[in-house]
């Protein structure tokens, strides 16, 4: 028997890295065999899809008061969550002491033309501001449409959650159903919800048509995994998964990360390298590219580039990284080559789109009215239009606009904006705010390097003059039919080879994956559910390399 630490190799910084070291420090201690974690980061800053920028909005006046730089922060990527439903990072959260910086954000919508033509506002958490009841969700189509929508989503939620249908099941095929029968469709949600819907109504089928192009087509093409050949084709799970966590629970308790999501990331970090706690120890290497030759033996991690020879021997690799990033730093050995096309074959089955992230003041973003901005604008595209480029627009005053925090609460002007384009050049550069170092110390006083968040370090070298302003590249999995069923082998690899592991057989690769990816949507509860989910299949089976 080898009495040695346990060597857990992660690579991969972002919440899926960083969770997995967390539960593997907290609950390591338990463990037959003692356990040593090394985390391998290629940027300087943690956070993956998690990006926070500093900007200066120009003076603040106040009364009585001097004058005082108007330094707020952005994310550009994570920006809320939901603690009604988050129970993983609420428990986190407040383990580090992070739980009270969660504040309540305004969860206002907006869905406008561009041309005027469609003006509605969902406002019924709105703080501030006016609501027109001619614009006014719940008074639209005489009071008609926004009962209705509830029950077509919580028709949507109940078919997903009954498991009757497959990943094939699209949203266009639940939209086609409705409109065709709604009564079998929707009757025993509105009956459960208890809202009457007059069946006969002739307009019913045109009024379902309407909640499909206005409401949930440009809503869920503005979620970041969507699917840019359009909405329509996408399994309905994806969506109404996201839906259940990120705006679930009675009632939701969505939240913003003061300071920006990258500072509980930090704060996270910090927590699990302190030598004070009990438990394995955690080691982070920021900074660091690294390539792994895999065996049946081992892993052994080299620096890449190979700036030096440096290397580290580990007995347990796991990828927190994006899919197509894992293979290109995996080198198998001959033995393991059946494991390879296997894995090959899984992983080519997520697709990924790119998006910019980007803090600017450029107005015309919103809806041509100013009063019906709101927290969250999503722009209603003719149905016609077959390519579907991610894109939403946050006013970030009302993002942080709460009572809770009277320095953000009705902060007023200069309004600020945050998009996610597919284009860069969507936003003009003149309105591109620029990018300042953070105020703060702590956790909070990230790297102010741009090429040390989101994916800009894999762009060509820009002009100076828009390298310093504040946006990023993002990409994300595309949560399409192939990458749930990618999910769903991954985890059936995952299971076979920690039990092979813990059955110490000589052929299994000591290889397995986390990352946003490989469970649901990516939101970081999901990250931290399958961060869970991977230590408990090592520490539950009591994963011991025999030698």
């Amino acid at each position: 028997m080898d009495h040695a630490p346990l060597r857990v190799a992660i690579i991969g910084g972002g919440v899926s890295g960083l969770s997995l070291a967390y539960y593997l420090q907290k609950y390591g201690g338990e463990a037959s065999q003692e356990i040593e974690v090394t985390l391998f980061e290629r940027k300087a800053t943690l956070g993956g899809n998690a990006a926070t920028v500093w900007v200066d909005l120009g003076s603040r006046r106040q009364p009585g008061q001097a004058d005082s730089p108007y330094r707020r922060w952005a994310d550009l990527g994570v920006n809320d969550v939901n603690l009604a439903t988050y129970h993983h990072l609420r428990a986190v959260l407040e383990e580090i002491g992070e739980l009270d910086r969660m504040k309540p954000l305004e969860n206002t919508e907006s869905y406008f033309s561009r041309d005027g033509r469609i003006a509605l506002t969902d406002d019924e958490d709105l703080i501030r501001g006016v609501s027109d009841p001619a614009h006014e969700l719940s008074q639209a189509d005489g009071g008609k449409l926004a009962p209705l929508i509830s029950v077509v989503h919580q028709s949507a939620l109940d078919l997903v959650e009954s498991q009757r249908i497959t990943p094939r099941y699209t949203v266009g095929d639940f939209f086609d159903g409705c409109v065709a029968d709604p009564v079998k469709m929707l009757a025993t949600a509105a009956d459960r919800l208890r809202i009457t819907i007059d069946w006969q109504d002739p307009e019913l089928p045109a009024r379902l048509e309407r909640i499909r192009h206005i409401i949930y087509y440009p809503r869920i093409s503005a979620m970041y995994f969507a699917d840019d050949r359009g909405p329509a084709g996408m399994p309905l799970q994806a969506p109404f998964e996201y839906y259940r966590i990120q705006e679930g629970g009675s009632p939701p308790d969505r939240r913003y990360f003061e300071h920006g999501a990258q500072h509980w990331l930090e704060a996270l970090a910090t927590h699990i390298t302190d030598p004070a706690h009990q438990g394995p120890r955690v080691e982070i290497l920021r900074g660091l590219g690294v390539e792994a030759r895999l065996s049946p033996r081992g892993v052994t991690l080299t620096e890449h580039p190979p700036t030096g020879a440096r290397h580290w021997e580990a007995d347990l690799l796991i990828m927190a990284t994006h899919a197509e990033d894992a293979l290109p730093m995996l080198i198998f050995g001959d033995d393991l080559a059946e494991t390879h096309r296997t894995l090959r074959g899984i992983l080519a089955k997520v697709r990924y789109t790119r998006s910019y992230g980007v803090c600017h003041t450029s107005a015309a973003r919103l809806p041509p009215n100013r009063n019906l901005w709101r927290t969250y604008n999503i722009e209603v595209r003719d149905p016609e239009d077959t390519f579907f480029p991610y894109r939403i627009d946050y006013v970030a005053n009302r993002h942080q606009n709460d009572a809770a925090n009277p320095a953000y609460d009705g902060a007023g002007l200069p309004q600020y904006f945050v998009s996610l384009v597919d284009d860069l050049n969507r936003i003009p550069r003149s309105e591109i705010l620029e990018r300042h170092p953070s105020p703060l110390e702590g956790p909070a006083a990230l790297v102010d390097d741009p090429g040390q968040e989101g994916y800009r370090d894999r762009l060509p070298a820009l002009e100076p003059a828009l390298e310093a302003k504040a946006w990023t590249l993002f990409k994300h999995n595309v949560l399409d039919a192939d990458c749930l069923e990618a999910q769903a082998e991954i985890a059936h690899y995952n299971r076979t080879t920690a039990r092979g592991l813990f059955e110490g057989r000589q052929d299994v690769c000591p290889l397995l994956f986390a990352g946003g990816w490989t469970h649901g949507a990516g939101l970081q509860e999901q990250c931290l559910e399958q961060s869970a989910r991977i230590i408990a299949l090592l520490l539950g089976n009591g994963c011991r390399p025999e030698s």
